[in-house]
């Protein structure tokens, strides 16, 4: 085991159950950040003990700078910062060992997801790879990594998120740290045994890996993607190749990097501003 990449979002973490934790001008995002950033320690802790060399962290909520990094593990380096050609998965390639999926909420349209969105919230209903619904941030990066040939060996976050990865990798370690009673409402673990579940969960799931195999997805991948209104397809049908298939859903074909690329383009960037 020489090199480890955790992805890292906030919402799939215990203690988060709405936007006063996950949004930095509101009273408890500070406090989230912070429960967070020593979650991530545990995380890479269980990494330096299963023999890592390398191991990278990458910031994935909102704009990317919620990990404090003076209070981050010595061991670990960090990705921070938006404006990114792979959102939650910069810098993933070839020659990473393991992927280890932290704190990312179910995918839009999950009951009992804890805030389950997908990618942005306020744009995307729902998003579909060759056919199949893929509104799960966390197995989109499992796809990404495996394009590279790189395991998704341990996912943490809330119980029907984990369930739902499940659903593409069997395999795949769990860790829950919270349950889902509606939306905006769970039972949490403490932080204390949160982080001990997810230093064990990480632990084992790395001295798997091998043992796990990538994720794939055939290529040329289709990807549909409906978004909440009109506007915004009118939008993303202006990038080339870009098709409309339905007043809200475009679709795009092309090989993996590209439509990882593609979905930073569609789900933010363009959409940053409504004209009204």
């Amino acid at each position: 085991m020489e090199k480890v990449y955790i992805s890292v979002d906030l919402e799939g973490m215990e203690g988060v159950v709405s936007k006063l934790q996950t949004v930095r001008k509101n009273p408890d995002f500070h406090l989230a950040r912070k429960r967070l950033t020593f979650d991530v320690n545990a995380a890479v802790e269980a990494a330096v003990k299963a023999g890592a060399k390398e191991i990278v962290v990458c910031d994935g909520h909102a704009d990317m700078e919620n990990i404090l990094i003076d209070d981050l593990h010595p061991e670990a380096k960090l990705i921070s910062g938006a404006m990114r050609s792979s959102l939650q998965m910069q810098g993933i390639e070839a020659g990473y060992d393991a992927l280890v999926i932290f704190g990312h909420a179910g995918g839009g349209l999950t009951v009992g997801g804890v805030m389950d969105h997908t990618y942005n919230s306020m744009r995307v209903y729902n998003l579909r790879l060759n056919g199949v619904t893929v509104n799960t941030e966390a197995v989109m990066n499992g796809f990404i990594a495996g394009y590279y040939g790189v395991p998704l060996v341990t996912v943490i976050g809330d119980e029907a998120m984990v369930q739902e990865v499940k659903e593409f990798a069997p395999d795949v370690e769990g860790v829950v740290v919270k349950y889902g009673f509606s939306r905006f409402s769970a039972m949490s673990l403490s932080p204390q045994k949160a982080r001990e579940l997810i230093g064990a969960g990480v632990y084992k799931g790395l001295n798997r890996a091998k043992t796990i195999k990538p994720l794939s997805i055939k290529e040329p991948i289709i990807m549909e993607v409906d978004f909440r209104d009109a506007h915004a397809a009118d939008v993303a049908e202006l990038v080339p190749g870009v098709k409309r298939l339905a007043p809200r859903t475009v679709s795009y074909t092309g090989d993996g990097p590209t439509i990882f690329k593609l979905q930073e383009l569609l789900f933010f960037r363009l959409l940053d501003e409504y004209p009204f």
